[in-house]
């Protein structure tokens, strides 16, 4: 049996913000959760992992997504961060997007460019995250 490759890096171009947050929202059960336990959840060896997985957390945290507590050493959604985790699509919503056609998508994202440029900070910042994350090279 060959041995799983176990991720080495926590980037934005390895992992998406959102996931990780949904991450941290099914471990977290009200108190948090600590970079290694975070590292184990994402596929890390927990001792290599967890300083991986701290770094990514300290530019999440500086991008208002997630907050840290110093005493119990735990991670947790931001309010922002607990509200955007709450806000997924419905299926008529998604559906609408997905069956529109390429050339009403550059609307589509004009809208969401405005957004970036207009709304809150936080939900900019992951707006810009993600585009860069769905447009890596492959």
């Amino acid at each position: 049996m060959a041995k799983r490759e176990l991720p080495s890096h926590a980037t934005l171009y390895d992992f998406r913000d959102l996931d990780i947050m949904y991450k941290i929202n099914e471990a977290a059960n009200g108190s948090g959760v600590d970079a290694r336990e975070l590292a184990e959840l994402l596929g890390f060896e927990a001792e290599e992992g967890g300083k991986a997985i701290g770094t990514r957390m300290a530019w999440m945290r500086r991008y208002g997504m997630v907050a840290y507590d110093e005493n119990t050493k735990h991670w947790a959604l931001s309010r922002s961060g607990n509200r955007v985790v709450g806000a997924q699509l419905r299926a008529p919503e998604l559906r609408v997007v997905k069956e529109m056609p390429d050339e009403k998508m550059v609307e589509v994202m004009a809208l969401v460019t405005s957004r970036y440029h207009r709304g809150e900070t936080m939900i900019g910042n992951m707006l810009r995250r993600e585009f860069l994350y769905g447009t890596k090279r492959r």
